[in-house]
């Protein structure tokens, strides 16, 4: 897969689905893309909670790719 960030889709529940599909826990996420544990939860949180931030594009290529291995 090549990136285009015109497929950015920071939904929590799309970013969620990636890391179940790998297989992997959202802390194992976060360590094989090396980012924070606390950011990675601020990722998937709902959009309803103050700890909620946008995924940028670069996080969500990164889970992509955990299921293409």
């Amino acid at each position: 897969m090549t990136p285009n960030a015109e497929n950015h889709n920071p939904d929590p529940a799309y970013l969620r689905d990636l890391i179940d599909q790998a297989g992997i826990s959202q802390r194992k996420a976060a360590r094989l893309i090396g980012i924070d544990e606390r950011t990675m939860r601020s990722y998937l949180a709902s959009r309803t909670t103050k700890k909620a931030m946008n995924a940028p594009y670069a996080v969500q290529y990164c889970l992509e790719q955990l299921n293409e291995n």
